[in-house]
Protein backbone atom coordinates (compact mmCIF):
# COMPACT_ATOMS: atom_id res chain seq x y z
CA UNK A 1 0.00 0.00 0.00
CA UNK A 2 2.82 2.52 1.09
CA UNK A 3 4.87 1.51 -2.14
CA UNK A 4 1.42 2.58 -4.41
CA UNK A 5 1.64 5.48 -2.83
CA UNK A 6 4.99 6.47 -2.93
CA UNK A 7 4.12 5.54 -7.22
CA UNK A 8 1.03 7.50 -7.61
CA UNK A 9 3.05 10.58 -6.50
CA UNK A 10 6.61 10.19 -7.15
CA UNK A 11 6.54 7.85 -10.19
CA UNK A 12 6.09 10.37 -13.31
CA UNK A 13 9.15 11.70 -12.01
CA UNK A 14 10.59 8.26 -11.74
CA UNK A 15 10.41 7.91 -14.98
CA UNK A 16 11.38 11.30 -16.13
CA UNK A 17 14.64 10.69 -14.46
CA UNK A 18 14.74 7.15 -16.03
CA UNK A 19 14.63 7.94 -19.23
CA UNK A 20 16.61 10.73 -19.25
CA UNK A 21 19.26 8.88 -17.60
CA UNK A 22 18.86 6.64 -21.14
CA UNK A 23 18.52 9.26 -23.48
CA UNK A 24 21.80 10.81 -22.16
CA UNK A 25 23.44 7.62 -21.92
CA UNK A 26 22.69 7.05 -25.45
CA UNK A 27 23.49 10.47 -26.61
CA UNK A 28 27.26 10.01 -25.17
CA UNK A 29 26.97 6.45 -26.22
CA UNK A 30 26.66 7.96 -29.91
CA UNK A 31 28.98 10.62 -29.24
CA UNK A 32 31.77 8.03 -28.38
CA UNK A 33 30.94 6.25 -31.33
CA UNK A 34 31.60 9.38 -33.90
CA UNK A 35 34.28 10.44 -31.99
CA UNK A 36 36.00 6.60 -32.44
CA UNK A 37 35.13 6.59 -36.02
CA UNK A 38 36.33 10.29 -36.79
CA UNK A 39 39.79 9.20 -35.12
CA UNK A 40 39.38 5.65 -37.18
CA UNK A 41 39.37 7.42 -40.30
CA UNK A 42 41.79 10.03 -39.60
CA UNK A 43 44.17 7.46 -38.84
CA UNK A 44 44.06 5.26 -41.78
CA UNK A 45 43.64 7.97 -44.69
CA UNK A 46 46.06 8.14 -46.46
CA UNK A 47 45.59 9.17 -50.60
CA UNK A 48 48.06 7.79 -53.01
CA UNK A 49 47.95 11.66 -54.92
CA UNK A 50 48.15 14.62 -52.21
CA UNK A 51 47.39 17.77 -53.68
CA UNK A 52 49.71 21.12 -52.97
CA UNK A 53 51.02 18.69 -49.86
CA UNK A 54 47.68 19.02 -48.16
CA UNK A 55 46.36 15.56 -46.61
CA UNK A 56 43.32 16.46 -44.77
CA UNK A 57 40.25 14.80 -46.51
CA UNK A 58 39.09 15.88 -49.59
CA UNK A 59 35.36 15.55 -50.71
CA UNK A 60 34.09 12.75 -52.00
CA UNK A 61 34.61 12.32 -55.63
CA UNK A 62 32.66 9.19 -55.77
CA UNK A 63 29.45 10.71 -53.66
CA UNK A 64 28.66 8.59 -50.96
CA UNK A 65 25.14 8.19 -49.22
CA UNK A 66 24.10 11.21 -46.81
CA UNK A 67 22.76 8.29 -44.20
CA UNK A 68 20.69 11.18 -42.55
CA UNK A 69 18.74 12.55 -45.64
CA UNK A 70 18.59 8.99 -47.00
CA UNK A 71 19.72 9.46 -50.48
CA UNK A 72 21.10 6.99 -52.61
CA UNK A 73 24.00 4.59 -51.80
CA UNK A 74 27.41 5.32 -53.54
CA UNK A 75 28.37 4.63 -57.13
CA UNK A 76 29.74 1.13 -58.40
CA UNK A 77 33.73 1.26 -58.38
CA UNK A 78 36.41 -0.35 -58.26
CA UNK A 79 39.46 -1.20 -55.45
CA UNK A 80 42.59 -2.22 -54.81
CA UNK A 81 43.02 -4.41 -51.81
CA UNK A 82 46.34 -4.98 -50.34
CA UNK A 83 47.53 -7.26 -47.55
CA UNK A 84 50.87 -6.36 -46.30
CA UNK A 85 54.18 -7.50 -44.78
CA UNK A 86 56.15 -5.03 -43.49
CA UNK A 87 59.02 -5.78 -41.46
CA UNK A 88 61.69 -3.53 -39.31
CA UNK A 89 64.10 -2.20 -41.75
CA UNK A 90 62.72 -3.39 -44.86
CA UNK A 91 60.15 -2.46 -47.75
CA UNK A 92 56.16 -2.72 -47.46
CA UNK A 93 55.79 -6.27 -49.63
CA UNK A 94 52.78 -6.96 -51.15
CA UNK A 95 51.82 -10.71 -49.87
CA UNK A 96 48.04 -10.64 -51.01
CA UNK A 97 46.78 -8.30 -54.27
CA UNK A 98 43.25 -8.03 -55.51
CA UNK A 99 41.15 -5.82 -57.04
CA UNK A 100 37.51 -5.49 -56.10
CA UNK A 101 34.60 -4.26 -57.90
CA UNK A 102 32.11 -3.29 -55.48
CA UNK A 103 28.59 -2.32 -56.20
CA UNK A 104 27.16 -0.95 -52.84
CA UNK A 105 23.31 -0.34 -54.20
CA UNK A 106 23.29 -4.40 -54.81
CA UNK A 107 25.58 -5.51 -51.79
CA UNK A 108 27.55 -6.81 -54.50
CA UNK A 109 31.33 -7.20 -54.55
CA UNK A 110 33.81 -9.10 -57.45
CA UNK A 111 36.84 -9.52 -56.21
CA UNK A 112 39.59 -10.79 -58.46
CA UNK A 113 43.55 -12.08 -56.98
CA UNK A 114 46.44 -11.34 -58.61
CA UNK A 115 49.49 -13.99 -58.56
CA UNK A 116 52.25 -12.21 -56.90
CA UNK A 117 54.54 -13.27 -59.80
CA UNK A 118 52.18 -11.73 -62.65
CA UNK A 119 54.93 -10.37 -65.40
CA UNK A 120 53.85 -6.57 -66.20
CA UNK A 121 55.35 -3.63 -66.92
CA UNK A 122 55.42 -1.63 -63.69
CA UNK A 123 54.86 2.63 -63.56
CA UNK A 124 58.52 3.75 -64.25
CA UNK A 125 60.37 0.81 -63.10
CA UNK A 126 60.31 -1.31 -66.15
CA UNK A 127 58.87 -4.93 -66.05
CA UNK A 128 59.00 -7.14 -63.50
CA UNK A 129 56.67 -9.01 -60.78
CA UNK A 130 53.29 -7.29 -59.59
CA UNK A 131 54.30 -8.16 -55.85
CA UNK A 132 57.54 -6.15 -56.49
CA UNK A 133 55.64 -2.77 -57.27
CA UNK A 134 54.96 -2.27 -53.76
CA UNK A 135 58.52 -1.92 -52.56
CA UNK A 136 59.73 0.38 -55.30
CA UNK A 137 56.27 2.63 -54.88
CA UNK A 138 53.98 1.84 -53.19
CA UNK A 139 50.16 1.18 -53.54
CA UNK A 140 50.58 4.02 -56.26
CA UNK A 141 52.81 2.01 -58.42
CA UNK A 142 50.61 -1.19 -57.91
CA UNK A 143 47.48 0.84 -58.99
CA UNK A 144 49.32 2.54 -61.88
CA UNK A 145 51.22 -0.98 -63.14
CA UNK A 146 47.37 -2.43 -62.72
CA UNK A 147 45.81 -0.44 -64.26
CA UNK A 148 47.87 -0.02 -67.32
CA UNK A 149 48.16 -4.32 -67.22
CA UNK A 150 44.18 -4.67 -67.44
CA UNK A 151 43.04 -1.25 -69.16
CA UNK A 152 41.06 -0.12 -66.28
CA UNK A 153 40.79 2.63 -64.26
CA UNK A 154 41.17 2.21 -60.39
CA UNK A 155 38.84 4.36 -58.00
CA UNK A 156 40.40 3.46 -54.00
CA UNK A 157 42.78 1.41 -52.33
CA UNK A 158 43.19 -0.13 -49.04
CA UNK A 159 45.37 -1.73 -47.57
CA UNK A 160 46.32 -3.93 -44.37
CA UNK A 161 49.39 -5.10 -42.22
CA UNK A 162 49.71 -8.40 -40.98
CA UNK A 163 49.55 -7.58 -37.26
CA UNK A 164 46.23 -6.08 -37.61
CA UNK A 165 45.32 -8.89 -39.85
CA UNK A 166 45.90 -10.94 -37.01
CA UNK A 167 44.42 -8.21 -34.31
CA UNK A 168 41.22 -8.38 -36.30
CA UNK A 169 40.49 -12.02 -37.22
CA UNK A 170 41.57 -12.50 -32.72
CA UNK A 171 39.28 -9.73 -32.33
CA UNK A 172 36.47 -11.47 -33.96
CA UNK A 173 36.76 -14.61 -32.34
CA UNK A 174 38.58 -16.36 -35.14
CA UNK A 175 37.06 -17.37 -38.11
CA UNK A 176 35.96 -21.02 -39.15
CA UNK A 177 37.86 -22.80 -41.73
CA UNK A 178 37.85 -26.56 -42.82
CA UNK A 179 41.61 -27.38 -43.26
CA UNK A 180 42.04 -30.24 -46.07
CA UNK A 181 45.51 -31.38 -45.47
CA UNK A 182 48.23 -30.70 -42.57
CA UNK A 183 50.39 -27.88 -43.24
CA UNK A 184 54.15 -27.45 -41.90
CA UNK A 185 56.49 -25.28 -42.98
CA UNK A 186 59.20 -23.45 -41.56
CA UNK A 187 62.08 -20.79 -42.24
CA UNK A 188 64.03 -19.54 -39.08
CA UNK A 189 65.05 -16.96 -41.14
CA UNK A 190 62.39 -14.98 -40.89
CA UNK A 191 60.68 -16.25 -37.84
CA UNK A 192 58.18 -18.55 -40.20
CA UNK A 193 56.47 -21.77 -38.48
CA UNK A 194 53.59 -23.07 -39.82
CA UNK A 195 52.04 -25.77 -38.52
CA UNK A 196 48.10 -26.19 -38.88
CA UNK A 197 46.37 -29.70 -38.84
CA UNK A 198 43.35 -30.63 -40.58
CA UNK A 199 39.97 -30.58 -40.23
CA UNK A 200 37.01 -28.04 -39.35
CA UNK A 201 38.10 -25.57 -36.69
CA UNK A 202 38.09 -21.84 -35.58
CA UNK A 203 41.67 -20.35 -36.47
CA UNK A 204 43.23 -17.97 -34.23
CA UNK A 205 44.42 -14.62 -36.38
CA UNK A 206 48.17 -16.17 -36.24
CA UNK A 207 46.90 -19.35 -37.90
CA UNK A 208 44.27 -17.65 -40.35
CA UNK A 209 47.37 -15.62 -41.48
CA UNK A 210 49.86 -18.57 -42.22
CA UNK A 211 46.66 -21.06 -43.37
CA UNK A 212 46.00 -17.74 -46.23
CA UNK A 213 50.84 -17.67 -46.70
CA UNK A 214 51.43 -21.15 -46.68
CA UNK A 215 52.27 -22.65 -50.04
CA UNK A 216 55.86 -23.99 -49.28
CA UNK A 217 55.94 -27.27 -47.34
CA UNK A 218 58.50 -29.43 -45.21
CA UNK A 219 55.80 -32.72 -45.91
CA UNK A 220 56.43 -33.05 -49.48
CA UNK A 221 54.51 -31.51 -52.36
CA UNK A 222 54.53 -27.76 -52.29
CA UNK A 223 50.97 -25.56 -53.13
CA UNK A 224 50.55 -24.06 -56.47
CA UNK A 225 49.75 -19.85 -56.12
CA UNK A 226 46.19 -20.57 -57.50
CA UNK A 227 45.69 -22.81 -54.25
CA UNK A 228 47.02 -20.64 -52.13
CA UNK A 229 44.81 -18.09 -53.77
CA UNK A 230 42.02 -20.02 -52.85
CA UNK A 231 42.55 -20.27 -49.19
CA UNK A 232 43.06 -16.33 -49.42
CA UNK A 233 40.03 -16.11 -51.20
CA UNK A 234 38.33 -18.68 -48.21
CA UNK A 235 39.41 -16.41 -45.78
CA UNK A 236 38.37 -13.26 -46.96
CA UNK A 237 34.69 -14.65 -47.14
CA UNK A 238 35.09 -16.10 -43.54
CA UNK A 239 35.79 -12.16 -42.29
CA UNK A 240 32.89 -11.07 -44.76
CA UNK A 241 30.27 -13.37 -43.07
CA UNK A 242 31.87 -13.08 -39.45
CA UNK A 243 31.73 -9.14 -40.34
CA UNK A 244 27.95 -8.88 -40.26
CA UNK A 245 27.18 -10.52 -36.87
CA UNK A 246 26.54 -9.39 -33.57
CA UNK A 247 29.40 -9.96 -32.10
CA UNK A 248 31.19 -7.45 -34.83
CA UNK A 249 28.72 -5.39 -33.87
CA UNK A 250 30.17 -5.57 -30.06
CA UNK A 251 33.45 -5.40 -30.87
CA UNK A 252 33.20 -2.42 -32.56
CA UNK A 253 35.16 0.32 -30.51
CA UNK A 254 38.17 -2.23 -30.44
CA UNK A 255 37.81 -3.32 -34.02
CA UNK A 256 37.93 0.71 -34.78
CA UNK A 257 41.17 1.32 -33.14
CA UNK A 258 42.87 -1.61 -34.26
CA UNK A 259 41.29 -0.70 -38.13
CA UNK A 260 42.94 2.94 -37.10
CA UNK A 261 46.50 1.48 -36.53
CA UNK A 262 46.86 -0.79 -39.10
CA UNK A 263 44.92 0.26 -42.15
CA UNK A 264 45.63 2.45 -44.82
CA UNK A 265 43.15 3.38 -47.97
CA UNK A 266 41.87 7.00 -49.58
CA UNK A 267 38.23 6.34 -48.92
CA UNK A 268 37.16 9.35 -47.35
CA UNK A 269 35.26 9.46 -44.15
CA UNK A 270 31.86 9.82 -45.89
CA UNK A 271 32.31 7.15 -48.53
CA UNK A 272 33.00 5.01 -45.71
CA UNK A 273 30.12 5.91 -43.49
CA UNK A 274 27.98 5.22 -46.64
CA UNK A 275 29.50 1.60 -47.27
CA UNK A 276 28.89 0.60 -43.07
CA UNK A 277 25.38 1.59 -43.68
CA UNK A 278 24.98 -0.09 -47.35
CA UNK A 279 26.87 -3.44 -46.74
CA UNK A 280 25.11 -3.62 -43.15
CA UNK A 281 21.66 -4.12 -44.35
CA UNK A 282 20.61 -7.39 -43.20
CA UNK A 283 20.36 -8.67 -47.05
CA UNK A 284 22.84 -11.13 -47.49
CA UNK A 285 25.99 -9.62 -49.39
CA UNK A 286 27.17 -11.20 -52.83
CA UNK A 287 30.90 -12.16 -52.88
CA UNK A 288 32.04 -13.72 -56.43
CA UNK A 289 35.82 -14.64 -56.35
CA UNK A 290 37.79 -14.84 -59.19
CA UNK A 291 41.39 -15.47 -60.26
CA UNK A 292 43.86 -13.75 -63.12
CA UNK A 293 44.63 -17.00 -64.76
CA UNK A 294 48.45 -17.51 -66.47
CA UNK A 295 50.99 -20.09 -66.87
CA UNK A 296 54.22 -19.82 -65.06
CA UNK A 297 57.13 -20.04 -66.88
CA UNK A 298 61.14 -19.23 -66.80
CA UNK A 299 62.14 -16.52 -68.72
CA UNK A 300 65.42 -14.06 -68.44
CA UNK A 301 65.06 -10.99 -66.73
CA UNK A 302 67.86 -8.73 -65.85
CA UNK A 303 70.86 -11.15 -66.41
CA UNK A 304 68.58 -14.30 -64.21
CA UNK A 305 66.66 -16.59 -65.30
CA UNK A 306 63.36 -16.53 -63.09
CA UNK A 307 59.78 -18.02 -62.96
CA UNK A 308 57.33 -15.67 -63.64
CA UNK A 309 53.78 -15.86 -63.94
CA UNK A 310 52.45 -14.88 -67.90
CA UNK A 311 48.69 -13.83 -68.22
CA UNK A 312 47.60 -13.59 -72.53
CA UNK A 313 46.15 -10.75 -73.63
CA UNK A 314 42.42 -13.10 -73.58
CA UNK A 315 42.68 -13.07 -69.93
CA UNK A 316 43.15 -9.66 -69.42
CA UNK A 317 40.31 -9.15 -71.61
CA UNK A 318 38.62 -11.54 -69.69
CA UNK A 319 39.01 -10.49 -66.61
CA UNK A 320 38.16 -6.58 -67.59
CA UNK A 321 34.85 -7.68 -69.12
CA UNK A 322 34.05 -9.10 -65.44
CA UNK A 323 34.72 -6.07 -63.85
CA UNK A 324 32.62 -4.38 -66.38
CA UNK A 325 29.81 -6.16 -65.73
CA UNK A 326 30.09 -6.03 -61.87
CA UNK A 327 30.01 -2.23 -61.83
CA UNK A 328 27.42 -2.28 -64.48
CA UNK A 329 24.74 -4.94 -63.97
Amino acid sequence: MMLFSFMRKHGKKIAFHTISCLLIGALVAVAYTAYQYKQMTQKWYAPIEEKNGNSKQASASLPPRDFLAGTEPMKPFLMLLLGVDSRDGESARSDTIMLAAIHPAKQGAYLLSIPRDSYMELSGKGYDKVNHAMAFGGPKMVKESLEKFLHVKIDRYMSVDFDGFRQIVDELGGVSVDVKKRMKYSDPSDDTYIDIKPGLQTLSGEQALDYARYRKSDLGKEDSDYQRINRQQEIVRALASKGSTVQAYAKAFSLMEIMGNHVKTDLTEGEIASLLISYGDPTPNAIYTDTLIGQDERIWHNGILGWYHLVPSSERERVRQQIVQAMTQ
